[in-house]
């Protein structure tokens, strides 16, 4: 009853947007109706080609008028440069979705994509649909074997064809470059076939263009970085996070499918990739909000049995932020005193945003904080205090992530048993270690205990190592939030 209830709501709104445009209810829309409502849609002057195209996608008897039936379908078709939206109408550019992937393939920026860098993208592409979580094989290993082949595991209409031979057919004119709109033009046959929605092309096509950028940046990050052992979780998850995204992208839809997901967008109900970490501007420091919270508005002398607990967010924009250092970030501080009976006081929350390199208490804080808080999903949450408390450093000390992890017990991120799965786990890995090294050997079950949580307490972790860890132990899940703050440092 509540599909057809949507069903039925979205229809009522193309007949009365499609009424209002057929001014002589003639139960057409003719070609200068057409120009006038894409004139409105996009918010700018149209060209006879973006018209011209409107008409092929939309005008199916060639009759040169839009019928309400072909309007209808229209909207919901994949890849339309009008579909609707929760506040109507809107216009949907394929060359602006498509132009980061594009920037990608032409790795020397010369404005043409060669042989070369169009084999090399689709062959990562290709080969990462074949290297999964669940390969027995180092990660590396496979990849750096397998980088520079044709083969590769692939499914999808997209990777049908040899890469080079793919270069011929993108190649239209035999130029022996791929111009973008050569590029456009190939992936514009691909998606309409695929069926993926343009509310969803809109944010999937830039989110693989990024990690696709970071699989050409992994070879230099490790070398300049020497993290070896986190590289390949980190690498694991890039190409975790592009086989994903290439199967949403290019994989085929049901026509039906296609339609309930459109429906459900104009709704507000479609699944997006937003929520992506960006790093916080400069000067936002984690030590001087404390300083000031203490020095403000706190009635306890700082000591041993004192807490702040603090949390630092962004305020999540919908889409990718044009411009991530204007993005707001919010504060929520908590003061916990331990009494001397063991009971735990803890004092009402206090809220600060921060605005010209500063913080500031706001009366609009609280509120902002919470609603910020409540579009965060669970790792977001997690990720942003782990930051917090390495000040927004690139390091957290193994006493510093027990903190959190009761923090996160607290703000309801995590349950006790994942806790103990993931501590549990750490002991085990360092366990290993100091067995490996023979420095167990001879010592008595107490001092074994000892010896290992000495070992974890001289532990210093990246919150990416953490965070790749936890999704290790399936305690979050792999997903697009990822895509961002993963290599964020």
């Amino acid at each position: 009853m509540a599909d057809e209830a949507v069903e039925k709501t979205w229809s009522s709104k193309t007949k009365e947007i499609f009424q209002k445009w057929d001014v002589h209810n003639t139960g057409v829309i003719t070609r200068k109706r057409l120009q006038g409502l894409l004139s409105q849609v996009a918010g700018k002057a149209v060209t006879e080609e973006e018209i011209e195209r409107c008409i092929s996608e939309a005008d199916k008897n060639n009759n040169g008028l839009i019928e309400y039936n072909e309007f209808i379908e229209w909207l919901q078709q994949p890849c339309a440069t009008v579909r609707m939206g929760s506040q109507g109408l809107e216009y949907f550019s394929l060359e602006a979705a498509v132009r980061p992937l594009y920037d990608v393939y032409d790795q020397n920026g010369d404005g043409l994509v060669s042989m070369e860098e169009f084999v090399q993208c689709q062959t990562i592409l290709q080969n990462c649909l074949g290297l999964r979580s669940e390969t027995a094989a180092p990660l590396e290993d496979q990849f750096k074997k397998q980088l520079g082949k044709e083969s590769g595991s692939a499914s999808l209409s997209v990777f049908d064809n040899s890469p080079k031979r793919a270069f011929g057919h993108v190649d239209a004119d035999n130029s022996k470059g791929i111009t973008f709109e050569e590029f456009l033009d190939w992936q514009r046959k691909q998606l309409v076939a695929a069926r993926t929605p343009s509310k969803e092309l809109e944010e999937l096509l830039p989110a693989l263009a990024r990690q696709l950028k970071r699989v050409f940046k992994f070879d230099e990050q490790g070398e300049k970085d020497g993290r070896e052992e986190c590289d390949s979780r980190v690498l694991q998850k890039i190409v975790d996070n592009l086989a994903k995204m290439c199967m949403e992208i290019w994989s085929k839809k049901a026509e039906e499918e296609t339609k309930a997901k459109d429906i459900k967008t104009f709704m507000g109900k479609a699944r997006h990739y937003t929520n992506r970490w960006t790093e916080p501007p400069v000067g936002l420091n984690v030590k001087k909000l404390k300083a000031k919270f203490l020095a403000t508005e706190s009635c306890t002398k700082v000591t041993e049995n004192m807490d702040l607990d603090l949390m630092v967010i962004p305020v999540l924009a919908e889409g990718d932020d044009v411009n991530p250092r204007s993005r707001i970030w919010l504060a929520q501080i908590i003061q916990k005193v331990t009494m001397k009976d063991g009971k735990v006081r803890e004092d009402d929350p206090v809220y600060y945003e921060f605005e010209s390199l500063s913080w500031h208490k706001t009366d609009e804080a609280m509120e902002k904080f919470h609603t910020a808080l409540d579009a965060l999903p669970p790792e977001l949450r997690m990720f942003s205090l782990l930051k917090a408390e390495a000040d927004f450093g690139t390091k957290i000390t193994w006493e510093q992530v027990e903190k959190v992890l009761n923090r996160c017990l607290g703000h309801g991120v995590l349950t006790a048993t994942q806790i103990s799965e993931y501590t549990s786990s750490m002991e085990l890995r360092v366990t290993k270690a100091l067995k490996d090294e023979d420095l167990l050997s001879g010592m008595s079950a107490e001092e074994s205990k000892k010896k290992i949580r000495d070992s974890l307490l001289a532990v210093s972790q990246r919150p990416q190592d953490i965070m790749a860890m936890l999704s290790d132990l399936k305690i979050f899940k792999v997903s697009s939030v990822w895509a961002d703050f993963m290599t964020a440092d």
